[in-house]
């Protein structure tokens, strides 16, 4: 199973595949103000990087945190 998961809860956005309980690959962007803005480049980045498409990943898995996209 391909897992995507997507970290936004803190000042560093991070995304990741893992294959079942194995990491493949993680990305870090710790400069970033705007998640918004760095998200979407990073899993460009990350599915180039490990070959693999939308079409391959089986789970999207992502937290709720209290940082940028997580606001009242």
């Amino acid at each position: 199973m391909n897992i995507l998961a997507i970290e936004t809860s803190c000042d560093i956005a991070s995304v990741s595949i893992l294959e079942d309980n194995n990491l493949i690959l993680e990305l870090k962007e710790s400069s970033v103000k705007n998640h918004s803005e760095a998200l979407m480049p990073l899993i460009d980045k990350l599915l180039k990087e490990t070959n693999l498409t939308l079409d391959d990943i089986d789970l999207f898995a992502v937290d709720n945190g209290p940082r940028f996209f997580y606001r009242y």
